[in-house]
């Protein structure tokens, strides 16, 4: 049986036997087992579009891959520095690093599926932020833009941030089986000082392990008109550790993961309350994965077992209220993939998996038990499956389908419980070598969260929350279609350049929202009340001739409630980035501009405040890898962001954003 259509093959193996091999890339290089040079992003593998093996380009949907080379030139402090060039995606709540979460296409808290080395993280609190991560060690960020349900379950309506850490593989040099690395550097426009240290090896050929240190302080930054934004520095002390053993095609791969911050912050982090508290915010996760290829094509299994746990601790400042908000999840993904010859024109991949995870969360008020944030229970389980059928090796058609079941229980309140079967299919068609279509349906849905079902309490003043055990979930039907270039040799020999779009319509239908009524002296209660449409387009391209390289993308999206005809109050502003750059190869340095426009955002439900205007924010960066023996493992990056210090402010964030922004950071590999 021949190996076919980005078969993952080899797709985990260990550090020894890893280092030195490039990417893949190019339309079938997979396919033909052809090793060549990554020439874009777009030629980034990734699994997570359909849980098979491919480069971004020829996955017939939305996804964009960030790799390590353009997270390490970020100098990120946070995950909305590394994918603030993404289309389709924003980081809302900022910019106070804990405070973000992720939007795409209008959908954000839990309509967005966050996974960190296959580990699920749910926590959703009001105005607390969802992402609590060091990103100086992420290897890759996979963002699945549009309904996944078929593959990732409840939630998935806007679609999946997918992140991956590094391992020793990424970090040993070819024929090292063992080495360090010390990074340190600095932010000015919030004297961020950061220092991380990393050990790595591979002790024999089948076992590889990796340890991981980083501190970091900031104080308040300042905005581009030298005002002080105050709660918004941090205190972060963060771990990692991994493992992994490969015996007889068996692999398994273990890691744990820390995150501290100590900080004054205001309780409601992503607004402009001057309600301050002192906040420990903790997360910490263990993840336990199982691999095997064998039996022919048959046995491609991958299987992970978690355990995450966030605690956020915090004493306001003017009363001593202490506030404790808990959540745990404890989960298993399993998955595995069997390839078969139909015939001399046709080739199968099949994938079956399941997923199941419970979280229990559980939140306190000077001890006694919190209704804000309620103490409650969720378990769901999910099993999909995914034939992917290759014909003429020009056309790929994917049908997929998932039934889920989730159970809600919470004290004193009635359970919630429902099942739900979500569908999709995908076709993509190779028109011409350097010409591919791609079209898709897609269904997705999201259980009511545990909060939104048994909430109870103060909202606001006198206000007061009303439970609503008998919420139904929201449900989305998208409908996309694409095109995908592939060009090589274009301006020199060598070049390559590479761009893929779409265009989407999403319907969601029972959108859960908050509906307050009588004022200050009324109640509050989350009720499926809307039904809403949400389209859009979508561009990205890149371009890399070895010395010159650039990249652009560009998002247009509009939102409404059709029960009303008002917009949508979450749907992104109009955003274009562009990136151009060029590579001295021979002295190991790379310089590069990039400018962000940002369209503003007027088309606002009443209430809702609008920003109007457009802005442009230029950034530079520089790194520099010296060539010469004896600064051997030495790196170094430079940056300014923001760099004529520009006052803005983006239309899901109630704060302004940073000024001028200079970066520095050295690393030494040994």
């Amino acid at each position: 049986m021949r190996v076919f259509g980005g078969c993952s093959k080899g797709r985990r193996v260990t550090a020894a036997a890893l280092v030195g091999i490039t990417s893949l890339a190019g339309h079938g290089a997979a396919a033909q087992g052809v090793e060549v040079v990554q020439a874009t992003t777009l030629d980034s593998m990734t699994i997570t579009g359909t849980r098979t093996e491919k480069a971004a380009i020829e996955v017939p949907a939305a996804i964009t891959v960030v790799d390590r080379d353009s997270i390490v030139e970020s100098q990120a402090k946070s995950l909305d520095d590394i994918l603030e060039t993404v289309p389709g995606l924003e980081m809302g709540g900022g910019p106070r690093d804990t405070a973000e979460q992720p939007n795409i296409r209008g959908f954000s808290g839990e309509r967005v599926v966050m996974r960190v080395d296959g580990v699920r993280k749910n926590f959703e609190a009001g105005h607390r932020g969802r992402v609590f991560m060091e990103p100086s060690l992420l290897k890759q960020v996979d963002v699945l833009r549009g309904p996944s349900s078929t593959l990732y379950g409840s939630g998935a309506i806007g679609g999946v941030v997918s992140v991956e850490t590094v391992d020793a593989a990424d970090l040993l040099e070819p024929g090292q089986t063992i080495g360090g690395m010390v990074r340190t550097g600095f932010h000015t426009s919030n004297s961020q000082r950061f220092v991380t240290a990393t050990a790595y090896g591979a002790p024999t050929d089948n076992t590889d392990v990796l340890f991981n240190l980083t501190r970091s302080s900031a104080g308040n930054y300042t905005d581009g008109s030298g005002n002080d934004v105050p709660g918004s520095g941090d205190s972060i002390l963060s771990g990692l550790a991994k493992g992994s053993v490969i015996v007889d095609g068996h692999g398994l791969e273990a890691s744990v993961q820390s995150f501290k911050d100590d900080h004054i912050i205001p309780t409601a982090a992503n607004t402009n309350s001057t309600d301050f508290a002192d906040r420990i915010t903790n997360e910490k996760s263990a993840a336990l994965t199982y691999t095997f290829e064998g039996m022919g094509n048959w046995l491609d299994a991958r299987a992970t077992a978690y355990y995450s746990r966030t605690d956020i601790r915090e004493i306001r400042l003017s009363d001593r209220r202490h506030q404790t908000t808990e959540l745990d999840t404890v989960g298993i993904d399993a998955a595995n993939t069997s390839r078969f010859a139909l015939s001399d024109w046709a080739n199968l991949s099949l994938t079956a998996g399941l997923e199941a995870f419970q979280d229990r969360q559980v939140g306190s008020t000077n001890g006694t038990l919190r209704q804000e944030f309620p103490s409650a229970e969720r378990n769901t389980q999910g099993y999909f499956l995914q034939a992917e059928f290759e014909l003429y090796d020009d056309l790929t058609v994917t049908p997929s389908a998932r039934y889920d079941y989730y159970h809600l229980t919470a004290i004193g309140q009635p359970d919630n419980e429902e099942g739900e079967i979500s569908k999709q299919i995908a076709v993509s068609y190779r028109v011409a070598p350097w010409l591919t279509a791609f079209g898709s349906y897609a269904e997705a849905f999201r259980a009511p969260s545990l909060t939104e079902l048994f909430v109870g309490g103060t909202h606001f003043v006198f206000n007061t929350f009303v439970a609503n055990p008998d919420l139904r979930p929201e449900f989305a039907k998208n409908k996309e279609v694409g095109l995908a270039t592939s060009f090589d040799n274009v301006l020199s020999e060598g070049d390559a350049f590479r761009m893929k779009g779409s265009v989407f319509r999403n319907d969601v239908e029972d959108l859960i929202e908050l509906q307050v009524v009588g004022g200050i002296f009324g109640t509050s209660t989350n009720v499926n009340v809307t039904d809403a449409r949400i389209e859009g387009v979508e561009l990205e391209a890149g371009y890399d001739s070895g010395t010159l390289f650039g990249a652009a993308t560009y998002a247009r999206l509009r939102g409404d409630d059709l029960a009303d005809g008002d917009p949508l109050g979450d749907i992104p502003e109009d955003k274009a980035t562009a990136t151009i750059g060029y590579k001295w190869a021979p002295h190991g340095v790379k310089a590069g501009w990039r400018t962000i426009y940002y369209g503003g955002q007027e088309r606002v439900p009443n209430g809702t405040v609008p920003v109007k205007g457009s802005k442009f924010i230029h950034d530079v960066f520089v790194s520099w890898v010296p060539k010469d023996k004896d600064l051997d493992g030495l790196r170094v990056d430079f940056g300014v962001d923001n760099i004529f210090d520009k006052d803005y402010q983006r239309f899901l964030s109630e704060l302004r954003e940073a000024g001028r922004n200079a970066k520095l950071s050295v690393s030494y590999k040994f």
